[in-house]
């Protein structure tokens, strides 16, 4: 087989390397005659032709779910922590899993952001994840009833669509774009307690602390954005529709 130059690889990440293997055929037969640097300049506004909706997707995705972050912690801050607290009441099961429902809650909206630029809103795929985000939400913030009646939808509705020939594939996309982000956070907490313990130095560790931390928790959540968009070409897209970062 022949081998593949090192900027068709990286082209074929987001074009497929059919296409890839075309605009490249294309572009070294012009370079013949226009020389080596319209090729590369070429080849630069081709790849952003192809990155720059991933681009925003991330920036926007990132960018949501900090604000979402922030506002969590300002919510918590100023209302009464009474019912939030409550160990004898149905609010025990929801105070019990409030780790894990934040977990969820803050990896859906890292994911929503990002599917809603990359896809567009009428994207089944979006439109689930923004039912399974918002109703998490609710249930994490623990408002009396309504908490406990989100919670039940939103299970309700991930069992629908199970059953769903509609929506059970962007239902599998999603749990495991989700099971994902939640592993890597886990990973992510291991990583930066390990780091910390094994350079016990004050400047290393507020080395790591204030920036290797954030860097692989940032790399963390490129990953994921990784997984949902191969899981959204496997499952979701459409061989003959063409690709939305060209639209």
């Amino acid at each position: 087989m022949p081998k593949t130059s090192p900027a068709e690889s990286l082209l074929s990440l987001f074009a497929g390397s059919t296409r890839a293997a075309a605009i490249l055929g294309d572009l070294t037969e012009m370079a013949a005659t226009r020389g080596r640097l319209w090729f590369w300049s070429a080849y630069a506004r081709t790849l952003v032709t192809f990155t720059w909706r991933i681009v925003l997707a991330l920036t926007v995705a990132m960018a949501g779910r900090q604000i979402l972050v922030n506002s969590f912690h300002d919510y918590m801050a100023h209302t009464p922590s009474a019912w939030r607290d409550a160990t004898g009441s149905w609010l025990y099961l929801l105070n019990y899993s409030g780790p894990l429902l934040a977990s969820i809650t803050a990896t859906l909206w890292f994911v929503l952001p990002f599917a809603v630029v990359r896809y567009g809103r009428r994207d089944r795929f979006v439109r689930l994840t923004f039912s399974v985000a918002v109703g998490s939400t609710l249930a994490f913030l623990c408002i009396p009833f309504a908490s406990l009646m989100c919670a039940a939808a939103t299970l309700a509705l991930a069992a629908a669509a199970l059953f769903s020939r509609t929506w059970r594939k962007p239902l599998a996309a999603l749990l495991c774009t989700g099971a994902f982000g939640l592993l890597s956070l886990v990973a992510v907490n291991a990583i930066d307690s390990a780091l910390l313990s094994h350079y016990p130095a004050l400047w290393t560790s507020h080395f790591f602390r204030h920036y290797g931390a954030m860097l692989i928790f940032r790399s963390s959540l490129l990953v994921v954005a990784l997984v949902c968009a191969r899981l959204h070409k496997l499952l979701l897209d459409n061989p003959h529709t063409p690709d939305p970062a060209l639209a």
